[in-house]
């Protein structure tokens, strides 16, 4: 009779697989990672946690920067009714080289507006298009020393159906003429004044933007210490 196969004396019984981990469907996916070196971004996890927004909101600082979208138009509004329900203290807004059209400037403005707390905004760098209405609606306005204010007029839809473009152009027409009306309103000048300047695409530095009445203070430009003059 011959004797199983097998070892002797017996191995233990291999321990089971752990249970894998179940689906979140509201958890991100990794971003796939492609042959060659892994580099910085491709270990970023799609909507990873933004800690430095969280830390700008613990200290009721909402900050915005480049070219205005729609996603970053919807955090933007989200944050400042957070912050408005959330206490009585001032909102500071900090502007960064930022630009943006009528769609997404305005439901910034109508946000501020909507404040039941004062909001300080601050600009550094090149403020242009309706993005200056987010600057001018605050209720204090500062300027970096070297910021660069444009008052332009914000470009108009493309790539519209000819049946649809007259009716788009009319209502562009209408929310740039509204845009207009409230930063006429807030600098205190002629709405034809500022619509004139928008058309011709005005230059401001700080201290011109102060003298216009888009911001309230303009921060001096800082020249380098020479050092001490060398004697002879």
């Amino acid at each position: 009779m011959s004797s199983p196969t097998g070892t002797f004396p017996p191995l233990p019984p291999s321990p089971p697989d752990p249970p894998r981990p179940r689906h979140n469907p509201w958890l991100p996916e990794p971003r796939p990672v492609g042959p060659g070196p892994v580099s910085a971004s491709a270990t970023l996890l799609v909507g990873e946690r933004d800690w430095l927004g969280e830390r700008l909101l613990e200290q009721r600082v909402v900050a915005l920067a480049g070219e205005l979208d729609a996603e970053s138009v919807n955090r933007t509004v989200a944050a400042l009714a957070l912050l408005d329900a959330e206490g009585d203290d001032p909102v500071r807004l900090r502007l960064s080289g930022v630009s943006a059209d009528l769609d997404t400037a305005l439901p910034i403005v109508d946000a501020i507006d909507l404040m039941g707390v004062p909001v300080h905004a601050t600009c550094v760098g090149t403020l242009t298009g309706a993005a200056i209405a987010i600057l001018a609606v605050a209720d204090h306005r500062t300027a970096g020393g070297h910021a660069i204010l444009q008052l332009v007029e914000p470009r108009t839809p493309s790539g519209i159906p000819g049946r649809e473009l007259e009716a788009r152009a009319a209502e562009h027409a209408a929310r740039l003429r509204a845009l207009q009306e409230r930063l006429a309103e807030a600098c205190g000048r002629p709405v034809e004044q500022v619509a004139s300047d928008m058309r011709s695409g005005r230059l401001l530095s700080a201290a011109e933007a102060r003298d216009y009445g888009l911001v309230d203070d303009a921060e001096p430009t800082r020249r380098p210490d020479p050092g001490p003059v060398p004697t002879s």
